[in-house]
């Protein structure tokens, strides 16, 4: 029978999907046609990253409050609303306010496991693609699929604060070395914006077909899952050495070789649960928090994405190469020995 708190997961798993169909779908179905597409991308990431550390601060402050909720309200609106802007605005921080939703109720009190976020967070890579399949069809009725799961979600929401006494304690990680505060939050925060870049930075010249691109999302959300999964049962420390090292090999042969290539990018995601674990163990009062800090840190890992790439397949080498080398001890030393 499954653990409550992977049960947590799997509930919270849906609702990220959720969201993420529908905001890639707001994206795809009628951002994506602007001419200003480049701009109206960067604003929702920064809408939908940035803020998560002030709403984290607020459930951290007042756990009984359902932002989740607020959040779904929100994005239903933003889907319904004509006016592109708006719609953007409301979609990207309604997203917002429900990753710290799950955040929340998938970190305090985990029993020591960080395969319930996992299961939260990794769900979000099959919604993102699957988003982006919807918004691509031609259909106005369409956005029914998205407001349902949506409209699901808020009940998921709902049901999930009235009975979880947890949400109200403090996370039971506790793999965080003994480093300064300062410390600890820019070594995890850069291996966050070093996945995060990367991630765009794997050369990929595999990647031209639907089933190509499908194939590299279920591979990015599959990795992170196995990487929460990994971590409780093999320790932190090894799931990141395995994942910064041993998908170096794939993700640098697999520039043509779709088959390299995804066992790299699943190999590579497994660093997620590992960042995320570090924060909230070093902040256990303050998860909603220590979850921002991480998604901050993926947007300033795509930020240069925005204005300059590599432009050789090299230069995309050399990149995830030095990147992926400064990582390792940047994380590693964050983690207890023997975690």
């Amino acid at each position: 029978m499954l653990h409550k708190n992977t049960v947590q997961g799997i509930l919270y798993g849906f609702v990220h999907f959720s969201v993420e169909v529908a905001s890639f779908f707001l994206l795809f179905s009628r951002i994506s046609t602007s001419p200003l597409w480049w701009a109206l991308a960067l604003l929702y990431d920064a809408l939908a990253f940035l803020p998560q550390s002030i709403f984290g601060t607020v459930t951290d402050r007042y756990p009984k409050y359902n932002i989740g909720l607020t959040g779904a309200v929100l994005m239903i609106l933003g889907l319904l609303t004509p006016a592109d802007i708006p719609a953007l605005c409301m979609t990207a921080i309604g997203n917002a306010m429900i990753h710290v939703s799950g955040a929340n109720h998938t970190l305090r009190d985990s029993g020591g496991k960080i395969a319930p976020n996992a299961i939260f967070v990794g769900s979000g890579s099959f919604g993102v693609i699957t988003g982006q399949l919807l918004g691509g069809v031609s259909g106005q009725f369409l956005i029914l699929i998205p407001l349902c799961l949506l409209l699901l979600s808020a009940v998921v929401m709902v049901s999930v604060q009235r009975n979880d006494p947890a949400a109200h304690q403090p996370a039971t990680l506790d793999i965080c070395a003994d480093k300064s505060d300062l410390a600890v939050v820019f070594c995890a925060f850069f291996g966050v914006a070093v996945r995060s870049y990367i991630a765009y930075a794997i050369p990929t010249e595999w990647n031209k077909t639907v089933i190509q691109t499908v194939a590299l999302f279920v591979c990015m959300g599959i990795g992170k899952i196995m990487g929460g999964f990994l971590c409780d049962r093999i320790g932190f420390r090894r799931v990141t050495v395995i994942s910064l090292v041993g998908s170096l090999p794939f993700l640098l042969a697999g520039n043509t070789v779709m088959t390299l290539s995804l066992i790299g990018v699943a190999l590579f995601s497994m660093t997620m649960s590992v960042t995320v674990a570090i924060l909230v163990s070093r902040f256990p009062h303050q998860p909603g928090f220590a979850f921002g800090i991480t998604t901050t840190g993926l947007f300033f890992g795509t930020l240069p994405v925005f204005f300059i790439r590599p432009q050789t397949l090299l230069a995309h080498q050399t990149v995830v190469l030095v990147l992926s080398a400064a990582a390792l001890p940047a994380i590693i030393t964050c983690i207890k020995k023997g975690k």
